[in-house]
């Protein structure tokens, strides 16, 4: 879940907001909400959503992993789309995946009279900075424009290879907004946020206006919203009325943002929305029929581990060392990772299987992790509240089977743990009541290995 502190100009995700408070209001409160200090201190919140896991592993890492928001974040094209099912004007356009398709797409899009030159060019990535990284080319001629179309596809953009190209008119721009939709949990609503200098990271701009939308709505919040941005006449109409539709799709759709960047205003008075980002709820998708089967198109960047584990709705990031180290909890995943490395391990991965995860995807996180072969050793460090230990005992029992080579360590403490320590003994499977006895026994062992 995306969530936006308004007097921070931060970013973060859902999983994180609690113990983002805590990074933000002192350690003093960690203690009285069960946040140990291992977990308080693993946190480093960056801008735009992303998330370094343990800035004291990271800082060992050669190339530093970024923990990508989970929710589902859509191309341009596709928010625009979605735009204009909503009645928000966007620019005519084509989309094209390969140079030769500039003759026969783009042919027609011009004898149609549905696109004229200039053109625009822009990468289609699931990622920002496309504009710097030099994603978005200007064509005169279908000459030109297939000479660029043929370079910008063989593009890469923070590591992530261009799908297709978007080819929009070259407007005549007057004026350029930012308007977007998120969400504010001090508030406990979603805001607009609006700026008069759009076509920049907003959180560059000095001018960002925010309001909260209540319930009940009303469309005057988006006229007051308006003339914060001085606005006038026609373009305060137009602009609040795109505004009003903005909020419409955000409810509709179960998005974490919907954001246009920049909302432009052409010299001919026109108000259009020339770029788009919209971000969906994971846990929404299921009653969301039009976003059926968008998951598995948009996990650009990610390994093939770090795909199926999305797919089966756990939380992977893959790192540098050699203990497989699978918990419940973003929180206590991080902290396990800090013992990990504070007791001189390496920790191959940071794996939050969730809460309530049942023997199926417990032992689909086991399987994920076995499958890298960097792995010596697997941490298994639940804490059973929603999550049944007895589930996971199950799960451990088929995996052991599966694999009874496979090094591993258990803690499993909490629910229907009894029941877990029954499973468990009839396979031989030794149990670490303390977590720190835990983690020395799997540095120990990956050491060992490793000789």
């Amino acid at each position: 879940m995306l969530v936006y502190w308004a007097d921070k100009n931060i970013v973060c995700t859902e999983a994180l907001t609690q113990s983002f408070v805590l990074k933000l209001h002192g350690p003093d409160q960690a203690a009285t909400l069960g946040i140990d200090r291992y977990s308080y201190k693993s946190i480093k919140i960056l801008f735009k959503g992303l998330l370094v896991i343990s800035t004291e592993i990271c800082s060992k890492v050669a190339k530093v992993r970024i923990c990508r928001r989970t929710n589902l974040n859509l191309y341009e094209y596709e928010a625009k789309q979605i735009f204009a099912n909503y009645g928000i004007p966007v620019p005519p356009s084509v989309r094209i995946t390969g140079a030769e398709e500039i003759k026969t797409k783009l042919s027609a899009a011009i004898k149609e009279s549905k696109l004229s030159f200039p053109l625009t060019l822009k990468c289609q990535v699931l990622t920002g900075g496309r504009g710097k990284a030099g994603g978005i080319k200007f064509a005169k001629d279908t000459a030109e424009a297939e000479s660029i179309a043929s370079n910008l596809l063989k593009l890469k953009i923070n590591d992530l290879a261009t799908q297709s190209l978007l080819i929009e008119p070259k407007l005549d721009i007057a004026q350029e907004l930012y308007l977007a939709i998120t969400l504010d949990r001090n508030q406990g609503c979603a805001i607009f946020i609006a700026s008069a200098e759009g076509g920049i990271e907003i959180e560059s701009s000095h001018n960002v206006v925010t309001s909260a939308i209540l319930y009940p709505y009303h469309s005057y919040v988006t006229r007051d919203l308006a003339q914060a941005l001085d606005l006038k006449g026609n373009a305060l109409v137009k602009v609040a009325d795109i505004a009003n539709k903005l909020y419409q799709l955000f409810i509709s759709l179960d998005l974490d943002l919907a954001e246009i960047n920049p909302l432009i205003i052409t010299k001919s008075g026109d108000v259009i929305a020339l770029d788009g980002k919209i971000i969906v709820n994971d846990d929404a998708l299921d009653r969301q029929p039009y976003f059926k089967g968008w998951l598995e198109k948009h996990l650009d960047g990610l390994t093939a581990r770090e795909q199926k584990s999305k797919l089966s709705g756990l939380n992977l990031v893959e790192l540098k060392g050699n203990i497989g180290i699978i918990c419940n909890g973003a929180g206590l995943t991080m902290a396990t990772m800090d013992m990990v490395k504070a007791f001189g391990g390496e920790p191959a991965n940071f794996l939050d299987a969730g809460g309530g995860s049942d023997q199926a995807k417990t032992l689909a996180a086991l399987e994920i992790v076995q499958d890298n072969p960097d792995v010596k050793v697997i941490l298994l460090n639940i804490l059973g509240g929603i999550t049944a230990c007895d589930e996971v005992a199950r799960a451990l029992v088929e995996f052991v089977d599966r694999h009874p080579k496979r090094d591993i360590v258990v803690r499993l403490r909490g629910n229907n743990q009894d029941i877990a320590e029954e499973i468990l003994a009839e396979r031989s499977v030794k149990l670490f009541p303390n977590i720190e006895d835990a983690v020395k026994e799997a540095v120990s062992r990956s050491h060992s290995l490793v000789k």
